[in-house]
C-alpha cells in the first residue's frame, strides 16, 4: 500500500508533482473560487442588511 510509487530514485528531480493533470487539481480550485465567491456575496448581503437595519433605528429616533 504505501510502496505504490513508480520513482525508485529522486536524484536529478528538480520538482515532482504527484497531482499534476488529474481531477484533483481542478476539483480543490473550483471548490476555492466557489468558497471566495460565496464569502464575497454573504459580506454584501450582510452589509446591506446591516445597513438596512441602522437607517431604520435612525428614522425611528
Amino acid at each position: 500500500m504505501f510502496d505504490t510509487s513508480p520513482i525508485s530514485s529522486w536524484e536529478g528531480a528538480a520538482a515532482y508533482f504527484n497531482n499534476a493533470g488529474g481531477a484533483g487539481v481542478h476539483l480543490w480550485f473550483w471548490i476555492a473560487v466557489a468558497l471566495c465567491v460565496g464569502t464575497i456575496i454573504w459580506s454584501i448581503r450582510m452589509e446591506n442588511r446591516i445597513e438596512r437595519i441602522a437607517k431604520d433605528k435612525k428614522q425611528d429616533s
